[in-house]
């Protein structure tokens, strides 16, 4: 009688197994035909950021904003924030380009890799001084090589020794302002002159001079912000042109 309950035993569970495998196998072929996300193919109409930016679609879609995986870029606010967007605006900004979507953040924007014909802008970026790679908790990112290749180098933001990375910055200081966005946008519509030709200012009776701070975040009080509007070129602290700076932070009615 035991024989006959112990055969039974091991028929059913080989059966058991073998329905177990032939469901794996029906399942397999469904996962490995998924499809990987398409290419997209368009234009870049708008900057926002070091990092992030809009591409309208060959196809005639709808706009994609596009948020570049694997970087982190300065705040727009922040020390090399302006110049971190400018840098990418002038690198892509009304030309063909290519997208390889890889999901979306927790904005809803679309994470992806940015091509130029064969340039990964992404990689780009980060070599040229103007982005981190980015940062996780067991991770520091796709593109680290390059960053300490543009920090060996002292390129873009690493010239000058000190950068904050955008995450300390955020964990300190917030978000930027709509303020600052406006601000810095503005001042990219302008043409930049050379660094060369920017006067030097200086007033003899207080000490004060143009010293490169262009933003409301790297002033001390409204007065310092009002000379500065008043006497340095290239000051982005006066976003509705009312002759008064920094109305968020510095100089409130």
């Amino acid at each position: 009688m035991r024989s006959i309950t112990t055969q039974r035993f091991q028929s059913f569970a080989a059966a058991t197994v073998l329905a177990l495998l032939l469901g794996l196998g029906a399942a397999l072929p469904s996962l490995a035909a998924k499809p990987a996300p398409a290419l997209i193919e368009g234009t870049v109409v708008r900057v926002v950021d070091g990092d992030s930016l809009w591409v309208e679609p060959a196809s005639g879609a709808a706009p994609v904003e596009l948020r570049l995986l694997g970087i982190d870029a300065p705040e727009i606010c922040q020390p090399w924030g302006p110049e971190a967007r400018q840098a990418l605006l002038e690198l892509v900004l009304k030309k063909s380009v290519s997208v390889r979507p890889s999901g979306q953040d927790t904005y809803g924007r679309t994470l992806g890799t940015l091509y130029l014909d064969t340039l990964n802008v992404n990689k780009a970026l980060v070599q040229e001084g103007h982005a981190w790679s980015t940062r996780t908790k067991y991770d520091r990112g796709p593109y680290v090589a390059d960053e300490r290749m543009a920090k060996a180098l002292s390129r873009g933001l690493n010239r000058d020794g000190g950068a904050i990375p955008p995450w300390d910055f955020r964990r300190t200081h917030g978000r930027c302002s709509h303020e600052d966005v406006a601000e810095a946008k503005a001042a990219s519509s302008v043409a930049k002159a050379p660094a060369a030709l920017a006067p030097v200012a200086a007033v003899p009776n207080d000490g004060r001079r143009c010293d490169g701070r262009t933003r409301c975040s790297q002033m001390t009080s409204c007065a310092e912000a009002t000379w500065f509007l008043k006497n340095c070129p290239g000051v982005q602290m006066d976003g509705n042109h009312d002759g008064v700076p920094c109305e968020r932070q510095w100089c409130r009615p």
